[in-house]
């Protein structure tokens, strides 16, 4: 109920503020240097709405925020939307609900960094490392967990310390830490940036650990970073990801969403050439993998293309 109370309150202070003049749409991203950014600024210059684009911490802080009022739009990680929804996992007993899906647009791939000289060849080798874990409330956080619990290491085995991405790079460089995890897609700046200021090497996610990983939690895929992504990374490697899914505030008009779902296809072209990595959403790929129901502008674009999606029932 009280929930409720708040996403309508939300409502309510949404359509005041609208009769006072055009509002802008409240955009949640990530931390500096992480892809979603560049995707919100992307969408932002093909469509016709105002948006106001806002770094968080990520995904969960994204579906918190949401959840609470203070945004329209986020983009969050397949993973921890579905954990937020259904109050599960990293969510367990903290149900957040108030938004609902507008669309897949990409793969985010799990990243383990050391630099090339350090001696760490798998990630079973961390043992005893100080490692960065990603900042609280990041899909990069959670994802890092459980990859490291897959490999058999518990938090006592090694020290985890919660950066955001920036950070991550700068304490690598600098010794502060051997190794970093980040959920981001292939050939974000950041990690462009790292490569070219200092020699670095991935760590594979692969084999028996990889299985485990995306049969255990029913949201990782198998996926690879390609061979030159990065400077001196000269082989493909084998890791593991998530989708990046949009979503929408259930308080946003059905007419927002709608016009902001066609102009995402309409000129995917466009979002694609400026963002770093690949990015071509269509109306196909944009519902799969997305297990909570879409918003009702979304639902109506999808509608007239063919494309049936489900949606949340009307509660009396």
């Amino acid at each position: 109920m009280k929930k409720r109370i708040t996403v309508l309150l939300a409502a309510l202070l949404t359509i005041m503020l609208t009769a006072c003049g055009e509002t802008a749409i409240k955009f949640g991203t990530s931390p500096e240097g992480g892809t979603y950014g560049e995707v919100a600024k992307a969408i932002d210059s093909v469509s016709a709405e105002n948006f106001e684009i806002r770094n968080t911490a990520g995904s969960a802080a994204n579906v918190r925020l949401l959840s609470q009022g203070y945004l329209d739009m986020a983009i969050t990680q397949s993973d921890v939307l579905d954990n937020a929804y259904k109050g599960t996992g990293m969510f367990e007993g903290k149900q957040r609900t108030g938004y609902k899906a507008v669309a897949g647009l990409y793969t985010e791939a799990c990243q383990v960094i050391v630099k090339a000289d350090s001696g760490i060849n798998a990630i079973d080798e961390l043992t005893g490392k100080r490692v960065g874990i990603g900042e609280k409330e990041s899909g990069s956080e959670q994802n890092s967990k459980q990859i490291l619990l897959a490999y058999g290491l518990t938090d006592n085995m090694l020290t985890e310390v919660n950066l955001n991405y920036v950070q991550e790079c700068d304490q690598l460089k600098s010794g502060e830490i051997d190794a970093f995890f980040c959920t981001l897609a292939p050939s974000s700046p950041v990690l462009t940036k790292l490569a070219e200021e200092c020699d670095i090497k991935l760590l594979p996610i692969d084999g028996r650990y990889a299985e485990n990983l995306i049969k255990t939690y029913g949201f990782y895929t198998a996926c690879k970073i390609p061979a030159n992504m990065y400077k001196g990374v000269s082989e493909d490697v084998e890791t593991i990801g998530v989708t990046a899914v949009l979503l929408a505030s259930d308080y946003m008009p059905a007419q927002k969403v709608q016009a902001v779902t066609e102009a995402i296809f309409k000129n995917s072209d466009a979002i694609n050439s400026a963002v770093s990595t690949d990015i071509h959403p269509n109306e196909q790929s944009a519902i799969k993998g997305i297990s909570i129901p879409f918003h009702p502008g979304a639902a109506q674009y999808y509608k007239s293309h063919g494309i049936a999606v489900e949606q949340e029932e009307e509660q009396q």
